[in-house]
């Protein structure tokens, strides 16, 4: 088949793409920087010259760059926690939607997969989340965005439109063509891992590209409900990461113990003084309520389906602790006997 996927220069796109490119399909990929994916895929093996210069919310472009594609990965979103560019954030995602899903539909392509997030599902106070969940009413604008998308695709589904979701949760592993934000989180976890309330669930890219791969090799169900697939991967209280992590690394990690309300308050503190004093963390309060009241999420449905087992997380840390170190984003002594 010949794809046509956004986002190949993101983590996720990218690993997609390889995904597709082993599995013996062909690619076009819509991208903003020629240079920096022929490079990224070079570095890895791969010669990618089926590229499309452009933004995901150009249409007519678009229209243009899907004719003779067979199927759709709409995997590009802007990513950011910046509230400055709050208003881009949301702007641009949502005018993804119809610019990509709504063209492939208009055109009869039959096989389209869009890329959501499971934030979207996020509900504090319940114990399972699984696809049957409400959408949650999230704060940020990235997530916020993601939500109205969400919402946009379902209507389209509801319409009897092949669209097929997935609702990845921490996204892990190497190769990342810029350091992604669950990436970014990992490099502080070798060094703290907070011991507090609820617990942690991160996928391995590699295995969330195998989804997409197996989902656009295989048409929609007939029912829209049941063409949404959480990819959660595996889930972990924030002790048994922390053991994980120890292990693997053969350190000892810090766990400072911090109760979930205060963990809470922390956020809120940060956000007010990030709108007197702007400045770049990962900590905010919507952050700390993901950290402090994450609920297990239910893959069963992806992984009967596709038969998707995923990898352990010795394997999916392990990779991606080594791949911070090779890629100059953690210092050597971190990462212990995974570089010795």
């Amino acid at each position: 088949m010949k794809i046509f996927v956004t986002g190949a220069t993101g983590f996720v796109g990218a690993h997609s793409a390889r995904a597709l490119l082993d599995a013996g399909h062909d690619v076009r990929l819509l991208v903003r920087s020629k240079a920096a994916v022929t490079d990224y895929f070079a570095r890895h093996g791969y010669k990618v010259d089926d590229l499309v210069l452009g933004d995901m919310r150009d249409q007519p472009l678009v229209a243009g760059a899907m004719r003779g594609c067979d199927a759709v990965l709409h995997a590009a979103a802007l990513v950011s926690v910046d509230p400055k560019r709050a208003d881009e954030i949301y702007r641009n995602n949502v005018a993804g939607i119809d610019a990509v899903l709504g063209t492939a539909c208009r055109l009869g392509i039959g096989r389209v997969v869009y890329v959501s997030s499971l934030s979207v599902l996020f509900q504090p106070g319940v114990s399972r989340i699984d696809e049957s969940v409400p959408l949650a009413n999230p704060g940020n604008a990235y997530a916020r965005s993601k939500r109205d998308c969400d919402e946009h695709v379902r209507r389209m589904q509801a319409d009897g439109l092949p669209i097929q979701m997935t609702y990845p949760s921490g996204i892990f592993g190497p190769d990342d063509p810029k350091l992604s934000e669950a990436n970014h989180g990992m490099a502080s976890f070798v060094k703290v891992v907070p011991q507090t309330s609820s617990g942690f669930q991160g996928v391995d890219v590699r295995d969330l590209a195998l989804a997409h791969r197996f989902l656009l090799e295989n048409e929609a169900p007939n029912d829209a409900t049941t063409a949404r697939y959480i990819v959660g991967g595996t889930y972990y209280t924030w002790a048994e990461f922390r053991d994980l992590l120890q292990r693997i690394t053969g350190r000892r990690i810090a766990g400072p113990r911090m109760p979930g309300w205060m963990m809470r308050a922390m956020g809120r503190g940060v956000d007010a003084l990030r709108r007197l004093v702007p400045f770049e963390t990962q900590v905010s309060a919507e952050a700390m309520e993901y950290v402090t009241r994450w609920a297990f999420a239910d893959s069963s449905r992806i992984a009967s389906r596709a038969k998707l087992v995923f990898r352990p997380g010795e394997e999916t840390y392990g990779d991606t602790i080594r791949w911070l170190v090779a890629a100059g984003h953690l210092e050597a002594k971190y990462a212990g006997k995974l570089v010795h």
